[in-house]
């Protein structure tokens, strides 16, 4: 990684080191000092400070919550295309609905959904959406309630994107890969100083074309994304756009009969080609920093999303045991998903009657729109699933649906939030704070459209945090926080739900092992939430309380200079607490996993540096049995997945040039990620090698 410029403060730490030691050298013989900057990404497997939890940069030992990071080097081992790729080594998450494919959903501790509103992009919220790594430094997750930060918020947790930001030494990387599916990848990645303005930019295209893995359909998504950050020694700018077009693949899975997975080979759909998504997003992002003085800086920041996009597929209603599966043609168009956020925020670092206070006053405004224009639903068909071939179901004559299109839920939120981290000595933090949440919500549906939902909500949401510093290397901690969000409608009904309520704590140890190569934590939670929205078969509805609870370990980091690791455990009981209407009490939530784990290990081999750098390694994810529906009628079985790779880099082309092979679910092992109802069973995908190349110069 190129050098960076040093800071303010190590740049006049290191010229205070020069004069002292050169002033005491009575001969005045000359000084050379080199520094090396603090690298902005983790290096290897190590975990960066994030800023997930506050707002600020804030160390592994000192946070008091729980946040799992997916570095650039884990990222590039595991050839993560998607963010679906990069949350497989995340302990504790397990895949939810995916909207067949096209969208990203993960239960988190127990709770989430692909609609959550729970993943962000450098700390925005991000439309339902897939995620493509193009863009992608590193990937963050904050465990467990976090509405204090971001708002409308359900108490599984974030997921944040952290994007690649301009650098400010020249970097230009061509890089491509080929898959065993068919198909492959590539991207041009450019960024460098503009001459002495203090301005750096980065430009990224990527583009993929990938044939689907079962027995039909492709993948194909198009990337830009121009960025530009300008800086100078109080100011920091910052803006970001990016545009995906893309056309997906919509596969529901496979089916489910008398709680076992129908017999038919892994690569059979049971729909036609045209069941797909296309579409196009837009992002723009822009933020600026200004140091107010040494104690105080204020921080602006604001983000447009938008995602437009239509999709039709011939939803399988049914299958019978003598696997005739009736089908019906369904088509939306005209989907306009929109997320505008704004803040306004003061951090300080203070000291107030002897006591350093670390700060954030903030006011944020929040709009989110989600739109559908028409909805069609066409014939119905059956077909044999055991000869798939004899069906030709499409959308000629589809009715529109008057009363269920034009249907819009609009939620508007104000909030004004502070957070105040008290250093008690040098071993105790105290952590203090609040959000004060104004929320309407606006929706309906129909031609003429019919108001369904038209309310407004006020909550305090808490948040307080103990953290006790037993060494320099270990901290203990204990956490409170609540969550609240509005619950959507019925995708296909309309139905309303009353909000979501949600609060949750922890406790927990943290270590650092080797100097500071390895950390290591060890926390238990427990988390209540109330109008918990489950969906079997596209039909969603609210049970009264649900909670999860449960014990969290993992550790990762470098176990020697050649030798990186990841290595979690996490279980996770979650069940329904009161379900009066449903009848579902005691039973578990779908799609939780009581066991998760996952080992990722690589190795940079001891080969004369003449011949390159190699690098060898491979990973292990295990998930176990999960519900497969809310009335826990049929379980998913538990599996392991073994990865590995070798990656070697040299200099035959310009600065660096690295190769790259991976093969994914090593020994071809036939397993179900997750379930949307028996109908919708997404199975996960075969072997895969992928070859990759790029040259950096």
């Amino acid at each position: 990684m190129p050098p960076r410029r040093l800071s303010r403060a190590a740049t006049l730490a290191v010229l205070l080191i020069a004069a002292r030691a050169s002033f005491a050298n009575d001969a005045l013989t000359p000084l050379v000092v080199t520094a090396a900057a603090v690298p902005s990404q983790a290096e290897g497997y190590q975990a960066t400070r994030s800023n997930l939890v506050n707002g600020r940069p804030t160390d592994f030992l000192s946070q008091a919550r729980t946040v799992d990071q997916i570095s650039s080097q884990m990222l590039e081992d595991i050839d993560a295309d998607s963010l679906t790729d990069a949350m497989a080594y995340v302990n504790g998450v397990t895949q939810g609905n995916t909207m067949g494919g096209t969208e990203a959903g993960f239960i988190k501790r127990g709770f989430g959904s692909n609609s959550d509103g729970s993943i962000l992009r450098d700390g925005i919220r991000q439309p339902r959406n897939t995620f493509a790594t193009f863009t992608t430094e590193r990937v963050e997750v904050l465990k467990g309630p976090s509405s204090f930060r971001y708002g409308i918020q359900e108490p599984g947790g974030v997921i944040n994107l952290v994007s690649k930001k301009p650098q400010y030494d020249w970097q230009r990387t061509i890089s491509g890969e080929g898959t065993s599916f068919g198909g492959g990848n590539a991207s041009v990645d450019v960024t460098g100083p503009l001459g002495d303005s203090g301005a750096a930019f980065r430009f990224i295209v990527g583009q993929q074309d990938e044939d689907y893995w079962r027995d039909f359909g492709s993948n194909r998504q198009t990337v830009v994304a121009p960025s530009l950050s300008w800086e100078d020694d109080d100011t920091r700018l910052w803006f970001a756009y990016e545009y995906r077009d893309y056309d997906l693949t919509l596969d529901r899975g496979t089916a489910f009969v008398d709680g076992k997975a129908v017999d038919v080979p892994r690569k059979r759909r049971f729909d036609e080609d045209w069941s797909r998504v296309t579409g196009h997003d837009q992002s723009f992002t822009a933020r600026w920093e200004q140091d107010l003085n040494p104690d105080w800086t204020s921080r602006l920041t604001y983000g447009w999303n938008r995602r437009q996009y239509d999709d039709g597929q011939p939803r399988v209603l049914s299958v019978a045991e003598d696997g005739t599966a009736t089908r019906r043609a369904d088509a939306n168009h005209g989907f306009d998903r929109r997320v505008i956020y704004t803040a306004a925020e003061l951090l300080g670092n203070v000291k107030l009657a002897g006591v350093r206070h670390e700060m954030t006053v903030g006011i944020d405004h929040e709009r989110r729109r989600d739109y559908l224009a028409d909805r069609y639903r066409g014939a119905t068909d059956t077909i044999s699933i055991y000869d798939p071939d004899d069906g030709d179901l499409n959308l000629d004559g589809a009715t529109y649906l008057d009363s269920t299109s034009h249907r819009l839920d609009e939620i508007n939120t104000t909030g004004a939030y502070v957070d105040d981290n008290l250093h008690l000595g040098e071993r105790w933090i105290l952590g203090l704070g609040g959000r004060y949440q104004h929320s309407e919500q606006y929706g309906g549906q129909g031609r003429p459209f019919v108001v369904e939902t038209d309310t407004q909500d006020d909550v305090f949401l808490p948040h307080a945090s103990l953290l006790y510093k037993l060494t320099p290397q270990t901290s203990l901690y204990a956490s409170y926080s609540e969550s609240f969000v509005p619950n959507q409608p019925d995708a296909d009904t309309g139905q309303r739900f009353d909000p979501e309520e949600g609060h949750g704590w922890e406790a927990g140890i943290k270590q650092r092992f080797l100097g500071d190569r390895l950390q290591a934590s060890l926390a238990y939670f427990e988390i209540t939430k109330e109008n918990v929205v489950v969906s079997d078969n596209g039909v969603s509805r609210a049970v009264g309380k649900s909670d999860a609870k449960g014990i969290e370990l993992s550790a990762q980091g470098e176990l020697t200079e050649r030798l990186s690791v990841l290595a979690n455990y996490a279980y996770t009981d979650a069940e329904v607490l009161d379900d009066a209407d449903g009848g579902t009490e005691g039973n578990a939530l779908p799609n939780v996993a009581r066991h998760t784990a996952s080992l990722l290990l690589s190795q940079a081999l001891a080969v004369n540096p003449d011949y390159g750098r190699w690098r060898v390694g491979g990973g292990v994810r295990y998930v176990g049995s999960r519900e497969g529906d809310s009335d826990n009628s049929f379980s998913l079985d538990d599996y392991t997945v073994a990865d590995a790779f070798i990656a070697w880099d040299n200099r035959w082309l310009g600065d660096n040039t690295h190769l790259q092979l991976n093969v994914k679910n090593l020994f071809d092992t036939t397993y179900y990620l997750s379930s949307g109802g028996e109908t919708r069973v997404v199975v996960g995908e075969p072997l895969e090698v992928t070859l990759q190349a790029s040259v950096a110069f």
